[in-house]
């Protein structure tokens, strides 16, 4: 389950220290056209969840789990043999609507599996390899560079799909029975989709989740950009991407342990509020320099901002779902979708504005998690006291 789930992160991550090669032989006319392949497997992903999720509540886990890693691998295919940025692009997304269906379908079996505080020990088990992905991947993709084009990095993650399919195949028993299967009727998923989205809690935290989201997959698309290119730190990259990275770890261990004591609610707002402050302090911060600030205050900057992710990250969801416990399946399918879909509109406009400064991305950064900050202020104060 956690190999699954890894595989949407692995996806991401690995690719980004090949990016600016990617530009060169694939003849983009805009650096900023690099990002596209990075937001467009979040596209993908944003589908797929949607469907993926309603599909195998019908027909069980199985087919759908291989049906989703063989999507993944032509996905995979297609981008290793790509010309031009529209192949590309048609096969990151295609990848990305593979990699969506063992990442939503690992956690519905192991809630099928388990309950209670066996659940939570594996999910606990899968989110630690989940987490860690990112810290990992780009030192993969560097490596790969190192003796090869990058090409084969594609073929190294449709090498991963295939042994983590076979493996799922060969040790996974179907684990939803006959009898606890729903059937697909577009009736009963208008009808559960209706429910979610005319719930006011469940809009607003929606939204709060594609503004937040928005501006981090911004960072995640234009990190090649301004890590290698404005800041100029070379092969150091992975090491700096992935230290930021470990701050999410390290956050997401903390809420773990001030949630009980804190709230969801009051630490979201703590760290949306952060991240605004952060974003603040750093342009005042950066009139201190008469061109743009060293990159060592860029990286505590981030390493704020990442670290608050943590905390919003964990506790975003949890507040969108939390009125729908008795369709919990069809909700996440429905607000990963709508967030994801929103957050890829936000990160256009972020990095489409990227130049030789960071400013764009900061000021995304400040402006989005206080637009969310503001959203999530005006649910009801008894919605608020009582998560």
């Amino acid at each position: 389950m956690a190999a699954m789930t890894a595989l949407d992160a692995l996806s991401i991550d690995s690719m980004i220290p090949a990016l600016s090669q990617i530009d060169v032989d694939l003849g983009m006319s805009n650096p900023n056209q690099r990002q596209w392949i990075v937001t467009s497997l979040f596209f993908g992903f944003a589908i797929g969840v949607l469907i993926f999720g309603f599909v195998a509540d019908a027909i069980g886990r199985r087919k759908p789990v291989m049906c989703s890693f063989a999507i993944f691998v032509v996905g995979s295919l297609i981008c290793m043999q790509s010309t031009s940025l529209s192949w590309m692009l048609a096969g990151r997304i295609c990848q990305g609507f593979g990699a969506s269906g063992p990442y939503v379908l690992s956690i519905a079996i192991v809630r099928d599996a388990y309950q209670g505080r066996k659940m939570a020990r594996i999910m606990s088990l899968v989110m630690m390899v989940f987490i860690g992905v990112p810290i990992v991947a780009p030192f993969m993709g560097q490596l790969v560079l190192i003796v090869a084009s990058w090409r084969s990095i594609f073929g190294v993650l449709l090498s991963y799909s295939v042994v983590i399919a076979l493996w799922f195949w060969l040790r996974q028993p179907e684990s939803l029975s006959i009898e606890k299967r729903v059937p697909l009727k577009i009736k009963s998923v208008l009808s559960n989709a209706r429910e979610v989205l005319s719930n006011r809690q469940v809009r607003t935290y929606t939204a709060a989740m594609a503004l937040a989201g928005g501006a981090f997959i911004a960072y995640l698309s234009t990190a090649q950009q301004i890590f290698q290119e404005i800041h100029q730190i070379g092969i150091e990259f992975p090491a700096v991407f992935a230290s930021l990275a470990s701050t999410i770890g390290l956050s997401s261990w903390l809420n773990s342990r001030w949630v009980e004591s804190l709230g969801m609610a009051r630490l979201l707002g703590r760290a949306l509020l952060m991240v605004f402050c952060a974003s603040v302090l750093y342009l005042i911060g950066s009139l201190a320099w008469p061109a743009m600030p060293p990159f060592w205050f860029y990286y505590v900057y981030l390493a704020v901002v990442i670290f608050c992710y943590g905390l919003i990250f964990s506790n975003l969801t949890s507040l969108a779902l939390e009125p729908l416990g008795h369709i919990a399946g069809a909700a996440s399918s429905v607000v990963n979708s709508a967030a994801t879909i929103g957050s890829l509109l936000v990160a256009a406009s972020i990095g489409g504005n990227l130049n030789e400064t960071v400013t764009p991305l900061v000021v995304g950064f400040g402006v989005t998690c206080l637009l969310a900050w503001l959203l999530v202020s005006k649910i009801d104060r008894a919605v608020t006291v009582a998560t």
